[in-house]
């Protein structure tokens, strides 16, 4: 087994029942860490934050190794991560080195391109990606804009439960992340969010009309 789909929910629920793994959070933020884990790093100084918690925190370096032996955990988290690393292939050998097996979550394309944020030039995101059911593979590409930005995180994040699938991929791997990438999308021109809402309100306009002229006929 390399990588499949999952849910998070199916996740969280295995590292409850199984508190005896090492499991690292790693990327983890302090707003935005897994309880479940019992390790945390990031590249931001969080260590007072954490250690007030009784919690292990590593602040790493971007770009260099990560400071963990061969195999060290047996779980790792990867959420909301890969899509900031400029050196992905570096990043994942890494990640493989260290852990045995673990979570990841990314924004699927749609959820990438149509919300605020998260586009500054180093630590924004790099990478769009989907992925291969025949191959199980997890294709990555250049990131491109094609429709204008028009929603902020908050507001996703109250969709979300409708529209897990649309919003966010979630993948379980073991052993090895297989990643492969592909040329870049090619965008001829990027959809305004004006136009959109003029044609949101050109056809509500075109159905009012329709329904006055239903009554009329009465």
């Amino acid at each position: 087994m390399t990588i499949r789909r999952t849910k998070k929910s199916f996740q969280k629920n295995f590292l409850k029942n199984n508190k005896n793994l090492k499991i690292l959070d790693l990327g983890c933020s302090f707003a935005n860490y897994w309880p479940e884990a019992n390790y945390f790093a990031d590249i931001d100084d969080h260590k007072k934050a954490f250690n007030d918690l009784g919690l292990n925190y590593f602040q790493i370096t971007p770009g260099e190794k990560l400071p963990f032996k061969d195999k060290e955990f047996d779980y790792v988290i990867l959420s909301h991560v890969l899509e900031h690393i400029p050196n992905l292939i570096e990043f994942k050998i890494e990640v493989e080195r260290i852990g045995k097996a673990g979570y990841i979550e990314l924004p699927t394309k749609l959820n990438d391109n149509i919300v605020f944020g998260c586009d500054e030039e180093i630590f924004g995101h790099k990478w769009w990606f989907e992925y291969d059911d025949d191959t199980s593979e997890l294709i990555y590409s250049e990131k491109i804009d094609a429709i204008e930005k028009f929603l902020s995180v908050g507001s996703v994040w109250k969709f979300q439960e409708y529209y897990e699938d649309s919003f966010i991929l979630q993948f379980y791997w073991e052993n090895k992340i297989d990643l492969k990438r592909r040329e870049p999308y090619q965008l001829t021109k990027q959809i305004k969010f004006i136009v959109l809402v003029k044609k949101y309100f050109s056809k509500k306009i075109r159905d009012i009309l329709s329904k006055i002229k239903k009554l009329l006929k009465f």
